[in-house]
C-alpha cells in the first residue's frame, strides 16, 4: 500500500466512521487515560489505517505508550510503510531511547530515502547527543530541503560545529515566518550569541511559556547572562510540564541544565 493511497483512505475512514465513533461505548479520548485496556474499540484488528490514525492521535497528545503500541501494530501489518517506522522513531526520541530511534528511522529511510521528516528526526537525535558533526557527515551532498524544520536544524548544527557560512546559507533558505518553528529560530540566534533577538522570537510565540522547548532555550539564555536563579526556576517549570504527560526527552534535557546551573552556583560559592 503506497502512502498516497493511505492518505486518501484515511480521509474516507474519518468520514465513514464519524457516526460509529460517536456511538462507541468506550471513551477514546487519548489525552485523558493511558490505560490501553480502555481502547478495545470494535474495529478490525487487522486494519492498519485505523491503527495509524489512532497512533497519531496518541502522539499528538503525547500518550507515548499507546502511540508506540499502535505504530508497532501498523508496521506489523504494513512492514513496508515508511511512515509507520517514522512514528516509532519519533516516539523513541520522546522516550529518550536514541538507539531504538536510530533503528526505526533507518528503516523508514531505507523504504523512502526522501522522507525528510525521518532525516530531521535523525538530526534531532544526533544533536541531542552532541553529535552534530556525525549528522552533517550523513549527507553526500548538503543542500537546502523542502522541509523547513530540517533546514533550520541543519543550520543550527552548522553553528554548533562553527561552520558559520553554511549555517547562514541554510538559515537564509528557511521560512522564518512559521510560528511553529520559532523554537529553532530562537535557538539559531542564541547560538549566534544574539540573546536579545532570541528572547524576542521566544516572546513572539503566545504559547512559549507553556512549551518546554521554549522554556529550556530561555533558561540557556539566562545561564549565559548569569541569571542562575531564574534559569533554575524556568528549568524546573519545563520539567514539571513534561511530567504530565511524561516526556522523558525534555525531562532529561532539563535535568542536564539543572546540573549545569548547580555547577555554576558551586563555583560562585567558592
Amino acid at each position: 500500500m503506497n502512502m498516497k493511497s493511505i492518505y486518501l483512505i484515511i480521509s474516507l475512514v474519518f468520514i465513514s466512521c464519524a457516526n460509529q465513533v460517536e456511538q462507541e461505548s468506550e471513551n477514546n479520548d487519548l489525552s485523558v487515560n493511558e490505560n490501553a485496556a480502555e481502547y478495545n474499540e470494535s474495529v478490525d484488528s487487522t486494519d492498519s489505517i485505523i491503527h495509524y490514525v489512532r497512533a497519531h492521535r496518541s502522539l499528538e497528545v503525547k500518550n507515548l505508550s499507546f502511540a508506540e503500541a499502535r505504530f508497532k501494530k501498523v508496521v506489523e501489518l504494513e512492514p513496508n510503510f515508511a511512515r509507520g517506522w517514522l512514528g516509532l522513531g519519533e516516539v523513541s526520541i520522546l522516550k529518550n531511547n536514541f538507539e531504538n530511534a536510530s533503528i526505526y528511522l533507518d528503516k523508514a529511510l531505507e523504504l523512502k530515502p526522501d522522507l525528510y521528516e525521518a532525516i530531521y528526526l535523525k538530526g534531532v537525535s544526533k544533536k541531542s547527543q552532541n553529535n552534530c558533526d556525525e549528522f552533517i557527515m550523513l549527507f553526500e551532498e548538503i543542500v537546502p530541503t523542502p522541509f523547513n524544520r530540517l533546514n533550520l536544524l541543519i543550520s543550527n548544527c552548522f553553528l554548533k560545529i562553527n561552520e558559520l557560512n553554511q549555517a547562514k546559507l541554510f538559515f537564509d533558505k528557511s521560512d522564518t515566518s512559521v510560528i511553529d518553528d520559532y523554537d529553532l529560530i530562537a535557538e539559531y540566534y542564541f547560538l549566534k550569541g544574539d540573546n536579545d533577538y532570541a528572547k524576542k522570537i521566544i516572546s513572539s510565540n503566545p504559547v512559549s511559556n507553556k512549551d518546554p522547548r521554549y522554556l529550556l532555550i530561555s533558561s540557556e539564555i539566562m545561564i549565559r547572562e548569569g541569571n542562575l536563579s531564574d534559569a533554575e526556576n524556568i528549568v524546573k517549570e519545563a520539567i514539571e510540564i513534561s511530567k504530565e504527560p511524561k516526556i522523558p526527552f525534555y525531562i532529561q534535557k532539563g535535568q542536564k541544565l539543572l546540573d549545569e546551573i548547580k555547577s555554576y552556583q558551586f563555583d560562585q560559592a567558592q
